[in-house]
């Protein structure tokens, strides 16, 4: 409809709908529900050849590490005054240095030190500037902003500098060198994960863990992490081949590993004292970090790609497992949310009935108005259906209902009371049990609502784990359930299933049933239908209904169609410029429309029976949209049902 319909320029300037603003509690759970097999990635991995010849190199050297030192230890550390700076030769392949020492043998020896310096330079980085920069996207504005300030700051400085400076700080040696360089490579680490999770930490189903109340540590290390863990792994795997580089630039100026030690670096600072007179000393120590850097990023580049989370594989959520088991330990102490609520004094105009009210809404963003004024009532068992066009205000007000806003938008209002209590100044905590478990909200995008790193079981496992004290098999054949009820099919292989395994109507389905897990008093559902085709949308209004009739769960559903509306709702509150405009039961209003934007809009659905010379109403006399005319003109409030039903049924448009 919202295509028919055109925007007067008072409101052209305003916001259009939150599409989307946070998603049904999706989530994960220790379910014991199987994950993909991490072979699988190998295996495409090495069919790659980039990435069989990227494995093979690293493979020889990881070879090297663990057995060199047994194998060639007494070689490598042979004195033969004889064979000074001798030539390559069948007895010594790359010659041998100053002291007559076999120089291939010292380089495979040195291979474990080296790796061991890299990997744990790589490790401690890593983890530290993951978990800094995922910590970033979970804070609040304003501790956030502090923290993009230090970042940024911090990697002013060139990192082979700041490891340089700290490794001569903390005294020359191989573990100075590999705490500088991991210390160092933090700030640029995190800063490259703050721009990759920025995205993630607005997404619809990290908004619905919030909401769900899931621990910070848990949102970092199984929501926002594993969805990118793509550009982290290949940040992992790449980074072992600078960071060997740099490790071994360390030891060539004298900072790393000292003798009697030697890696690689300190190998080639050796051979520089003949580099004239045997220049093949250095081959074989150069050759090796040059011949390691390629082979971490050929494979590292490949075996990312196999790793990425959307891809149906595993994820890298055990990055931070280490970083965060403390606070998800405690994460898992605090999911058990009461959903019990305190009865208080209901405002005095709200039906005894009333399930779900707000009063006097007003939304702003940057000083400016987005909604004014506006007053929703829901009874037990009522399906309420809010329409207009883009920009008036209907999803705004429906995440108001659910305290799910977006962060710069901002919320006022006279009374916010659900189930008996009013929600304002609720603390955080609170209100997640409160509305995590008794009113969920469904979205029009259910992929952009799911978690593409988990399960469907694991994203259902966790609301039952926050709200309920199911575990293991009963909580399984709960969701079981909850599945078959909204008609899946294989619902037992559907929880070990990602939602991109699923087709658009399934993943609708599925967002119902995770509504109705718990006990559900409201049921939210913006635009559910707009991204389904019309069959499937049918199906998934007849669900509602079900769940309406079989539950006695409240419905309020936004739509911009009208005929959408019709064959669901009982009571319709139409919106326009962030106001209500007409409200009633569906039957009156349809029957006998008394604003002039309701008739507009009833006048831009498709009347099939007309026939082709009938022409669709478009809006272009807004002189009801002024101070002057809403003070002579109240809302027209229906109250008896008209006769007159609508006439035409339809799906989006």
């Amino acid at each position: 409809m919202s295509a028919t319909t055109t925007s007067d320029p008072a409101t052209r300037d305003a916001a259009t709908d939150a599409a989307g603003v946070a998603a049904q509690q999706s989530a994960a759970t220790e379910t014991g529900l199987a994950p993909t097999s991490r072979a699988r990635a190998w295996l495409r991995t090495l069919k790659s050849p980039s990435g069989l010849i990227g494995f093979l190199i690293v493979l020889f050297w990881v070879l090297a590490a663990i057995f060199a030192p047994m194998l060639l230890g007494h070689r490598a550390d042979e004195f033969d005054s004889s064979a000074r700076l001798a030539g390559p030769s069948a007895e010594h392949w790359l010659g041998t240095d100053a002291l007559g020492r076999d120089v291939l043998a010292r380089v495979l020896v040195a291979t474990r030190l080296t790796f061991a310096l890299t990997f744990g330079a790589v490790a401690i980085g890593l983890v530290l500037g993951v978990f800094v920069g995922a910590l970033a996207a979970v804070l609040g504005n304003a501790a956030r902003q502090v923290l993009y300030q230090l970042i940024a700051a911090a990697t002013a400085f060139p990192s082979i500098i700041l490891a340089l400076l700290l490794a001569t700080m903390m005294g020359r040696s191989g573990v100075a060198a590999m705490i500088g360089l991991a210390l160092a490579s933090v700030p640029s680490t995190a800063r490259l994960v703050v721009n990759l999770t920025s995205t993630v930490a607005a997404s619809d189903y990290v908004a619905g863990a919030r909401l769900l109340g899931v621990p910070k540590g848990r949102l970092m290390a199984r929501y926002i992490v594993p969805n990118v863990a793509e550009p982290i792994v290949t940040l992992m795997i790449v980074t072992l081949g600078s960071c060997l580089m740099m490790m071994a630039a360390l030891s060539f100026l004298g900072i790393g590993v000292q003798l009697p030690q030697y890696d690689w670096g300190g190998m080639v600072a050796e051979a520089m004292k003949d580099i004239y007179r045997t220049p093949w000393t250095t081959i074989g120590p150069a050759a090796a970090i040059v011949s390691a850097g390629i082979g971490f990023s050929l494979f590292g580049e490949k075996l990312a790609e196999q790793l990425d989370p959307r891809g149906n594989v595993m994820t890298m959520s055990r990055l931070l497992r280490k970083a965060t088991r403390s606070v998800k330990g405690r994460g898992r102490g605090a999911s058990q949310h009461t959903t019990a609520v305190t009865t208080v004094d209901v405002v005095e105009a709200m039906p005894e009935d009333t399930v779900l009210g707000i009063q006097g809404l007003v939304v702003t963003a940057g000083g400016k108005e987005l909604v004014h004024g506006v007053d929703v009532i829901v009874r037990r068992g009522e399906r309420i259906g809010i329409v207009g066009e883009s920009g008036s205000g209907k999803s705004l007000t429906i995440s108001a209902l659910a305290h799910m806003l977006p962060g710069v938008l901002s919320a006022e209002m006279d009374s916010h009371v659900f189930l008996g209590k009013d929600l304002r100044g609720v603390r955080a905590a609170e209100l997640r049990g409160v509305i995590g478990a008794k009113m969920p909200m469904i979205f029009q995008d259910p992929m952009s609502s799911l978690n593409p790193a988990l399960t469907i079981g694991r994203q259902m496992g966790d609301k039952l784990a926050a709200h309920t004290a199911l575990r293991g098999a009963a909580a399984k054949q709960h969701m079981i359930e909850a599945l078959e009820s909204v008609g899946i099919p294989e619902p037992e292989r559907r929880l070990r299933q990602h939602p991109h395994e699923l087709s658009g109507g399934q993943r609708q389905r599925v967002m119902i049933a995770m509504a109705t897990l718990g006990d559900p008093q409201v049921i939210l559902a913006d635009e559910p239908t707009t991204a389904l085709d019309v069959s499937v949308q049918a199906q998934v209004i007849d669900l509602l209904r079900e769940v309406n009739d079989r539950d006695g769960t409240a419905i309020v559903m936004v739509s911009h169609d009208l005929a959408l509306i019709s064959q669901v709702c009982e009571r319709i509150i139409v919106m326009y410029d962030g106001r209500i405009v007409e409200e009633g039961p569906m039957a009156a209003v349809i029957g006998n429309p008394q604003h002039p934007y309701t008739r507009s809009l009833l006048g831009a659905v498709p009347d099939l029976s007309a026939g082709t010379s009938h022409r669709l109403t478009t809006i272009d006399d807004y002189s009801w949209n002024t101070d002057e005319y809403r003070e002579q003109h109240p809302v027209p409030r229906h109250e008896e049902a008209a006769t007159a039903p609508m006439a035409t049924t339809g799906g989006e448009r």
